[in-house]
């Protein structure tokens, strides 16, 4: 009998300890600033507090005890829990127009791996005054190019010589004024939006520049956002109905990012409305004209997927009329020397930070490192840097550290003559001559490139005994 009560206590106070965490867990919820998800193994809701219910629309009671994926298609906290590694101020868009800072870790029990956790900070408003002002600084350029009677090159944003990008900005301008559909393909990170802008701009239409990636909208919103809706379309639908982004995009032109994961339901609503430039909003019976310039863009074999019937045979060749391909960073080395000074330009306005040199070593691992995010991972590099360096000058020690790991050494210390001087004086050597060479061994040229007044290159040549 002893036994029994001492067990029936034990339970009481398991109990009662599981309520208490319970309790401190709810109050936590509810006191950050920040909306809260935690999800099991499985993926589903086990918490979400008030902060994500505002953020989101989405009350606990309909998400929790679901799977998260019914809720969202863009998903960090999913990939974290896969591949446990946590992240921390991660900018993240997990739906349209939301944008947030997120921490995300999974949740170990001993070894085994029993879910994760996130907390979003809202920088929506940020983001999208940030985008105002930048949009409102372009036009005033603009504005103040054609007071001063100068014409406006609106690919002068694009920056490279080399000859694959220069071909793609011959082509853009060639076909800028047509109203032709355009089909921008390359890898993630190349700047394929940056050239739809710039066909936009240089397209002389008057209507605006309306971009829709269609990997980040989920498959049951998409119709809706693309072709808007009537009042009382659906449940929760606006009284007034809604004009979506095809319309907005009147007499300007729509973006079409990431074409090959549109929902294949909205590929045939889609090649409809352009082949009769007209279409009807959900719900609506009234045709609705339109008036717009399609640019697509996608870093996946279309052809493939036309073979595998994802992605329509129609729909692909009314797309793909006029086709640019935008090199990979990796292809287009001669471009880095002058991405990474423009890049540090741009960071340092914006950081109130000035750094005018570039040690040649760390030039040299800027050329060698494989680039796999492209344009964008370079200039995510050169913002850290602008925001954590101290000085006026970009070294070595400054580049993210794993990259050491998998940088060649010279040959001298393959050889095994670790002495620093001799190595530093060799991988300047290399740098240099490297930069010779891709400049025809123009010295105005390389010095430009290697971020060095001409001078300095002189003295280099002589000490090094390039000469």
């Amino acid at each position: 009998m002893e036994e029994f009560r001492e067990g029936t206590l034990e339970v009481a106070e398991l109990k009662e300890r599981l309520a208490c965490m319970e309790a401190r867990l709810d109050a936590v919820l509810a006191a950050v600033d920040e909306a809260v998800c935690i999800v099991d193994e499985r993926d589903c809701v086990v918490a979400w507090n008030r902060y994500a219910t505002a953020l989101y629309g989405i009350s606990s009671d309909e998400i929790v005890g679901k799977h998260i994926g019914m809720f969202f298609s863009n998903l960090l906290l999913t990939q974290v829990v896969q591949e446990r590694k946590e992240v921390r101020g991660r900018y993240h868009t997990p739906c349209p127009d939301k944008h947030v800072l997120i921490n995300a870790m999974p949740v170990h029990l001993a070894e085994r791996n029993v879910g994760g956790v996130c907390a979003e900070r809202d920088i929506t408003e940020v983001v999208q005054l940030n985008e105002k002002l930048f949009r409102t600084s372009e036009e005033m350029v603009a504005l103040q190019q054609r007071i001063e009677g100068r014409a406006v090159d609106s690919f002068a944003s694009i920056y490279g010589h080399s000859q694959g990008i220069q071909e793609a900005i011959a082509m853009g301008r060639r076909v800028a004024a047509s109203p032709a559909p355009v089909l921008i393909r390359g890898e993630s990170g190349c700047g394929k939006e940056l050239f739809a802008r710039a066909l936009h701009q240089a397209s002389g239409r008057t209507g605006a520049f309306v971009a829709i990636n269609c990997g980040a909208i989920p498959e049951g919103l998409f119709e809706s956002e693309l072709f808007g809706y009537q009042g009382g379309a659906f449940t929760g639908a606006d009284r007034k109905g809604k004009a979506g982004l095809l319309e907005e995009a009147h007499e300007g032109t729509l973006f079409l990012d990431e074409i090959g994961d549109m929902p294949r339901e909205a590929q045939v609503k889609l090649l409809r409305a352009l082949q009769e430039k007209s279409f009807y909003r959900v719900g609506g019976s009234k045709a609705v004209r339109v008036d717009v310039r399609i640019v697509a863009a996608t870093h996946r074999n279309l052809e493939e997927m036309v073979e595998r019937k994802e992605f329509r045979e129609d729909l692909y060749y009314r797309l793909n009329v006029v086709t640019l391909w935008l090199p990979p960073l990796r292809d287009r080395r001669d471009d880095i020397p002058e991405l990474v000074h423009k890049g540090l330009q741009h960071f340092g306005a914006v950081y109130g930070k000035l750094i005018t040199k570039v040690d040649p070593d760390a030039m040299a691992m800027l050329l060698d490192y494989p680039w796999p995010g492209n344009v964008r991972e370079l200039f995510n590099v050169l913002e850290r840097i602008v925001v954590l360096a101290e000085g006026d000058v970009l070294e070595s020690r400054h580049l993210p550290q794993e990259w050491m790991q998998h940088r060649p050494l010279p040959p001298m210390l393959a050889k095994g003559n670790f002495n620093l001087a001799d190595a530093s004086n060799q991988w300047e050597k290399e740098v240099i001559r490297r930069v010779l060479k891709e400049n025809h061994y123009n010295k105005a040229a390389a010095a430009k490139k290697l971020g060095i007044p001409r001078t300095t290159l002189y003295y280099k040549l002589r000490q090094l005994e390039l000469d």
